[in-house]
C-alpha cells in the first residue's frame, strides 16, 4: 500500500494553503523547528558529554540529565508541532526524499534509545562498565547528529 496519496493530501490541505498564503508562515515554523533541533541536540550533548566525564564532573549525571530534561522536551515539542507544519508544504517532495526517510527513521531510533537504554545507564546506581557508557553515549550521539545531518540533507540532496 502506498502512502502517496495521503501525502498528496497533505500538500492540497487548507493548512498547506495556509502556510504559503504569507510571506512570514514558512520562515517563521523553519525557524522555530531549527531552534528545536539545536536545544534538542545541545541538550543530548551536554548529557552525554557528562556521561563521559568531560564536563560538569562535579554534579551528577542524575542532576544534569533532569536539569536539561526540560529543555529536551522543549526542543521536541517544537519540532513535533513545526515539523509537520514544514512536511505538507511539500509533501510529495518529502515522500520520495531519501535524507527525510532517514531523518525520521534515525528521529524515531534516537527517541527510542533515549527513553530505554541510554535512561537506564543514566538511572543506574551501580558504577558501569566505562565501556558500557562509552558505547551507549556515543550510540546516543551518533543517533542525534544523523538527525541533524539528515534533516540538513533534506534541501542539499533531495
Amino acid at each position: 500500500m502506498s502512502l502517496l496519496p495521503i501525502f498528496e493530501s497533505l500538500e492540497r490541505s487548507w493548512l498547506s494553503t495556509a502556510m504559503h498564503a504569507g510571506a512570514w508562515q514558512f520562515p517563521a515554523v523553519e525557524i522555530l523547528h531549527i531552534a528545536g533541533s539545536i536545544v534538542v541536540f545541545g541538550s543530548v550533548l551536554i548529557v552525554n558529554l557528562r556521561l563521559l566525564g568531560q564536563v560538569f564532573t562535579d554534579v551528577s549525571v542524575v542532576a544534569v540529565s533532569s536539569d536539561l530534561r526540560a529543555w529536551n522536551r522543549l526542543g521536541l515539542s517544537a519540532q513535533f508541532l513545526t515539523g509537520p507544519l514544514l512536511l505538507i508544504t511539500e509533501a510529495t517532495r518529502f515522500y520520495a526524499n531519501t535524507p527525510f526517510r532517514a531523518k525520521v527513521t534515525l528521529l524515531l531510533l534516537a527517541i527510542l534509545f533515549q527513553i530505554t537504554i541510554h535512561r537506564r545507564v543514566i538511572a543506574s546506581e551501580t558504577p558501569l562498565n566505562r565501556g558500557v557508557v562509552a558505547l551507549v553515549a556515543g550510540t546516543s550521539l551518533a543517533l542525534w547528529l544523523g538527525v541533524v545531518l539528515s534533516g540538513l540533507s533534506i534541501e542539499l540532496f533531495g
